[in-house]
Order: structure tokens, then sequence, then C-alpha cells
């Protein structure tokens, strides 16, 4: 499985063939700030990549900083939309929340910069890295969570899943992309047959399996396992 051109190609066009596909550039420039960090990217290593005139970004974005921008807003947007998709014909929330996980993974594990992308800007020490990574969050991480807490409520109100904090939920959908951002490590321990694109979608199913099973109440098991009465579940964690 190769990073990024395996879901979207990045194109390589001559500088005598015209501008590149608008995807083009971004997935270019996506993939540029998930392999260097946004201070290890610049305009004109990008027009290089991409052998286009060197004024041929600068003209379309103007700056770096929009360069990102417009790479993030095309990357995860396409993340939103995906998640949107999976449980729209769904009514059971336990199946709605198997259908989110499920396309979470599948997409993260098509789409590995996106993790090394929000990786960089939760790590980065820049003075703009604060701005962009809230940026992430307003506009993609909130998002996602957002649509996924009243599911994991009702389901809990109802008895059918144990509470769990929410940053527990969180990481351990989130942190089932690594083995396809973390390519190198992944072939290293477990060699490459892992990555196949023909093994995603079972190991998406594998994921929201695991992840399933272990929050699930069984009948007379109990409830909520941080000691949360079910009002204060319904109404959302407490700050």
């Amino acid at each position: 499985m190769t990073d990024t051109s395996s879901a979207r190609p990045r194109g390589r066009p001559r500088k005598d063939s015209g501008p590149a596909p608008n995807p083009d550039v971004l997935a270019a420039a996506l993939h540029a700030f998930a392999s260097h960090g946004y201070q290890g990217v610049s305009v004109r290593t990008l027009n290089r990549e991409l052998g286009v005139s060197h004024n041929l970004l600068h003209q379309r974005f103007g700056s770096k900083e929009a360069i990102w921008y417009a790479a993030v807003d095309w990357g995860f947007g396409g993340l939103l939309e995906e998640l949107a998709l999976a449980d729209a014909d769904l009514a059971d929330p336990l199946e709605r929340l198997r259908a989110f996980i499920r396309a979470f993974v599948t997409f993260a594990a098509r789409h590995p910069d996106l993790a090394r992308v929000a990786n960089a800007e939760g790590s980065a020490e820049d003075s703009g890295a604060m701005e962009r990574l809230e940026y992430l969050l307003h506009s993609y991480v909130r998002p996602s969570m957002e649509r996924i807490a009243p599911l994991y409520r009702e389901l809990v109100v109802s008895g059918r899943v144990r509470e769990v904090p929410p940053e527990t939920l969180y990481y351990l959908v989130t942190s089932a992309g690594l083995m396809y951002s973390n390519h190198a490590m992944t072939r290293a321990l477990f060699s490459g047959a892992p990555l196949a694109e023909d093994r995603i979608e079972s190991y998406a199913d594998s994921v929201a399996t695991v992840i399933l099973d272990g929050v699930a109440l069984r009948p007379g098991s109990g409830g909520s396992s941080t000691g949360e009465s079910s009002t204060q579940v319904a109404r959302g964690r407490p700050d």
C-alpha cells in the first residue's frame, strides 16, 4: 500500500503540461505537510515536486499558510463527508456507532496523511501551531466527536454499553489508523501484508468489533463503570 497515491493520485505534471488539477495539488501539499511538518515545507519545494512553474502555487493560493488550509480542508473534508454517509440508512444506535467506527478506520487507512498532519500539528511548537491545531479541532475533530457522542450517550442510558471517558473512546477509535500512518513500523513488525488494500475492510470490522464488545453491557452486568448516574450521562459529561 502506498501513502497517498493509493486513494487519490498525487500526479507529477510536467511544466509544459499546464497547471496540475486542483485535487492533485492539494494531495501533494497534504503529503508534504504530513511528511515534513509545516515548518519543513516551502512553496518553492512544492512547486518543484509538482513540476510546475515557481509562481503557480503563489498565484493560486497566495501563501504557504493558505495552501495548508486548503489541503487540510480537502483531506479532512472528505472524512466528514464519509462519516456523514456511513450511518445515514441505519436506525439502531449501536449499528450506527459500528458504521461510524468502520467508516473512520477505513478512511484513515486509505488516507494516512490525515493522521500524520494531525499528529504534526498536535506536537508542533512553532508560533502558528496552536492556531492551525485549533482550526483542525474546530472544523473537523469536534464535529466528528459531536456526531458520535449522542449515539454513545443513548446507548449508555439504555443500558447497552458501559460509560467510558470520552477520551478513551476517542483514542481507541482514532489510534486504529496508526497502523497505516506508521507504515514503516508496521512493515518492520508484521511485514507489509496487513497494509494491503484488500485487508482494510476486515481490519475496520475487527476494530469495530473489539471496541464495541469491550464496552458492551450484558444483562445483569451492572451499570456505568465510572459510577455516573444515567441522568449525568444523559446531560453529557461534566467538566
